[in-house]
């Protein structure tokens, strides 16, 4: 589907998304528990997010935890990363 979409826009287009990963015990246990009362999440790795962005141009910081995306006045090391990551990008 991304794609399709990707295609269809032209150059100098954005896409911005995100999802939630698979980076840790807790949310694999939460998304099994959420599947079990019958509305399951199908997580991702952060390999397959980036796979999304194949042939566009990343803008900076990348693909990173929502935390970690231009977070205002803060250092990025006082932040706590969450299991999601998105990004921007630029089709070229």
């Amino acid at each position: 589907m991304i794609g399709e979409l990707v295609e269809a826009v032209p150059s100098g287009s954005y896409m911005a998304l995100w999802d939630g990963t698979d980076t840790s015990e807790a949310v694999r246990i939460a998304a099994k528990a959420q599947a079990d009362m019958g509305s399951p999440y199908n997580l991702r790795s952060v390999e397959e997010i980036e796979s999304w962005f194949a042939g566009l141009d990343l803008v900076e910081p990348g693909l990173v935890p929502l935390t970690h995306w231009r977070p205002d006045e803060i250092e990025v090391g006082q932040l706590t990363p969450i299991d999601a990551y998105g990004g921007v990008a630029r089709k070229p």
